[in-house]
């Protein structure tokens, strides 16, 4: 990409962008997904393309939903939220009729790798995807970043206490 005029993004090295005169094109590569997003039509059929030509891609249109993110497009632009991803993860976890408070953690409890008793597997497995999944969450909702951050430390071997 590269060598056809986009620069990496350097907080995002996933991001590729490439801006002309009044251009823009952006190209976000997430394992083996792509999203194609700018203001110029033929610049985006032309990298379509050139990506069809050297790796045989499927372009299935205008994301709906990716990476957490739903994608709705107006007259004036694309909307993107995670509502539908922040209810998802709220009924996984059975709080979906739950009450937000402002500080849903006690900062003063002092959380150690070996602190409570070790859970099962199966909990644990499931520890570690909500924190997978509330890592997302954080792209728009960045007041849970703490919480979830400090709780990711303990994926490896989480006890009753986390």
């Amino acid at each position: 990409m590269i060598s056809h005029g986009f620069k990496q993004c350097a907080s995002d090295h996933s991001l590729f962008l490439k801006h002309g005169y009044k251009t823009i094109t952006a190209l976000l590569v997430y394992v083996d997904d792509i999203v194609l997003s700018g203001n110029d039509l033929a610049e985006i059929q032309s990298i379509t393309q050139l990506l069809d030509n050297a790796f045989k891609i499927k372009d299935l249109g205008d994301p709906r939903y990716f990476l957490g993110f739903e994608a709705a497009r107006k007259s004036i632009g694309i909307n993107l939220c995670q509502r539908k991803y922040a209810l998802d993860i709220l009924s996984d976890v059975g709080m979906l009729g739950s009450k937000p408070i402002s500080t849903p953690s006690n900062y003063t409890t002092k959380l150690h790798q070996h602190s409570g008793t070790l859970i099962s597997m199966e909990d644990a497995s499931f520890f570690r995807r909500l924190i997978g999944k509330l890592i997302y969450l954080t792209n728009t909702r960045p007041y849970i970043t703490y919480v979830v951050q400090f709780l990711s430390q303990f994926v490896t071997t989480p006890t009753s206490a986390h």
